[in-house]
């Protein structure tokens, strides 16, 4: 096995990563690192081993996990294929949470990610699109609220980390049509403005 770090899975499909791999968190809380063997897991739950076989082939032959053999033991890891796969499901459930006031600053999201990542640069605009982030350009994206922990751990886990700037900022040029973007969606209240210095 690889020295570098992997993040070794116990069991690997999609609807039943939630019950094999104890992950209960969401995902964007969970620790990406998961080590646990093949035999090891087989020892501790009840599972059927014919039917764990062949959820296993089938995860392979789909490109989605990894085999590795250490001494006499099997470990699985999500492939790259495998990690945006379940990115890509387990962050439809990502939110931001709206605070009762507005602090009237902006969050802008600042990325520029390399063309062999499109797949994950392209998750991230359409998660963004989808939380109702404004966008001021191609790459430039503003939110009225704190959304650090959840951009950054969204950004992460799609490998684009290092690719991606939170900004927090007390103004932006032309802010009339993103207020009144955030205002459409009840994102901000008319209320919200009046403190604004």
């Amino acid at each position: 096995m690889k020295k570098h770090k992997k993040e070794i899975v116990k069991l690997v499909t999609l609807e039943f990563i939630s019950r094999f791999f104890d992950i209960i968190a969401p995902f964007y809380e969970a620790s990406t690192i998961f080590r646990q063997s093949a035999r090891e897991y087989m020892q501790k739950r009840c599972v059927e081993k014919e039917q764990f076989w062949q959820k296993i082939a089938y995860l392979k032959r789909k490109g989605i996990i990894e085999e590795y053999v250490e001494g006499k033991d099997k470990f699985y890891e999500l492939s790259k294929k495998g990690k945006r796969i379940i990115a890509a499901e387990l962050f439809k459930n990502i939110k931001i949470n709206k605070p009762d006031k507005w602090d009237g600053l902006w969050r802008v999201i600042i990325f520029d990610v390399p063309e062999k990542l499109r797949q994950s640069r392209d998750i991230l605009r359409r998660k963004l699109f989808e939380l109702n982030f404004y966008q001021i350009q191609k790459s430039v994206y503003v939110f009225p609220h704190e959304c650090t922990a959840e951009i950054s751990c969204l950004s992460d886990n799609l490998m684009i980390g290092d690719d991606v700037i939170i900004m927090v900022s007390e103004i932006i040029q032309g802010e009339k049509d993103i207020i009144e973007f955030f205002i459409d969606r009840k994102i901000i209240n008319k209320n919200d403005l009046k403190n604004r210095s």
